[in-house]
């Protein structure tokens, strides 16, 4: 008997889906880092976050619905994609392994992304630090960690600095 791979195949496609929405909004946001529009870049980070709490959600869906596929051919846990292939027809089994192959790569990018809009934000906070310091400015002002306590800016790492003013 052959099961309807459906609800799985659905759920990749959404997850996919969801995917390049995201790494399209991470595109957008280095395109503003690299052209200083900060106040665009506090939109595009709601927007980016919105995107990755629905991705979470989607990769869940896929996930259940993997392995609702596997008990239903009684595929011992965790029911990988592979076994579960083995009772599918080939050709259904080639678009499944086509959509992943998709995600993987769109998921790939975002990452590559993500590292890029790190530095590129880091830059630019260097950059501003050096123009508070050649402006005459000594004190930097104060942060707080993410326990709420007083700290300074950490020299070493740009980004420990901008995480320590959010």
């Amino acid at each position: 008997m052959i099961f309807d791979p459906q609800d799985w195949q659905d759920s990749l496609a959404a997850e996919a889906s969801c995917a390049e929405r995201l790494l399209s909004i991470t595109d957008q946001q280095q395109t503003l880092l690299i052209h200083r529009k900060f106040v665009e870049l506090t939109s595009n980070l709601a927007a980016q976050q919105q995107a990755v709490e629905q991705l979470f959600v989607l990769t869940r869906r896929r996930s259940d619905t993997q392995q609702q596929l596997a008990q239903q051919h009684q595929i011992a846990p965790p029911g990988r994609r592979l076994e579960i292939y083995t009772h599918l027809p080939a050709l259904k089994v080639e678009e499944i392994e086509r959509m992943v192959l998709h995600l993987q790569s769109v998921v790939d990018s975002c990452q590559r992304a993500f590292r890029q809009n790190q530095l590129l934000l880091g830059r630019s906070i260097e950059l501003a630090q050096q123009v508070l310091q050649r402006s005459g400015v000594v004190s930097t002002g104060r942060t707080y960690g993410a326990r709420g306590k007083e700290r300074a800016f950490a020299n070493a790492n740009p980004v420990s600095r901008w995480q320590a003013v959010v």
